[in-house]
């Protein structure tokens, strides 16, 4: 049974990893797309224990509100949150429970993920329908695509924007960026690339 179970478990995480690797070679730019290493879906390098969070109730809704062609990923991911290790990289002491509460990702591929990579981060980040990322940097180039949900995104030297779901938001290394919701839940693919990618982000 074990062994089963194991089995089921790989193939909800591929079919999963299957829609993400889809929705990066549709979406993403080709420079980045370049640093996808050559990896077999249906073997992950390593499996992590499941973890849960409380952020994992808006998945629904995520799906209900997200626009067509992203519906299929987020399908994916509910399809295989039972299995699935999500995580934060903060605390309670950093930002509060309600903070925590609201906030959480899921990720893929990098140095310590199920697909191993050097140059390469992604998954996807989640926050409850009223939560803000406040202000922070890292050495790291960031991409994300918001797949559900219409957020607000600060970027330095910008200020605050609405930015619907579909819109590419790019934030160079070092650079001051936060996001916040207000009434709607948000998830975004997100990318890493140059740095240290296992850097817990400086607060500003």
């Amino acid at each position: 049974m074990e062994i089963q179970q194991a089995s089921i478990d790989i193939m909800r995480l591929s079919g999963f990893a299957e829609a993400w690797r889809q929705l990066l070679q549709s979406e993403c730019p080709q420079d980045w797309c370049r640093l996808l290493p050559d990896i077999d879906i249906s073997s992950p390098d390593r499996m992590l224990e499941p973890k849960t969070l409380p952020v994992l109730k808006f998945l629904p809704r995520l799906a209900s509100g997200a626009p067509l062609p992203y519906r299929g990923v987020i399908d994916r991911l509910i399809d295989a949150r039972d299995t699935l290790h999500f995580g934060q990289t903060y605390s309670e002491e950093d930002f509060g429970e309600d903070f925590l509460s609201q906030y959480g990702w899921i990720k893929l591929l990098g140095p310590d993920a199920y697909w191993h990579s050097e140059r390469l981060s992604s998954g996807f980040l989640i926050l409850g329908d009223s939560n803000t990322y406040p202000q922070h940097r890292h050495q790291a180039e960031e991409i994300y695509l918001p797949i559900s949900g219409d957020a607000q995104w600060y970027r330095e030297h910008d200020g605050w924007q609405q930015q619907p779901a579909g819109t590419l938001i790019h934030h160079p290394g070092g650079i001051e960026h936060a996001m916040r919701t207000q009434g709607e839940p948000l998830i975004a693919l997100y990318l890493w690339r140059g740095g240290n990618l296992m850097q817990k982000s400086e607060i500003c």
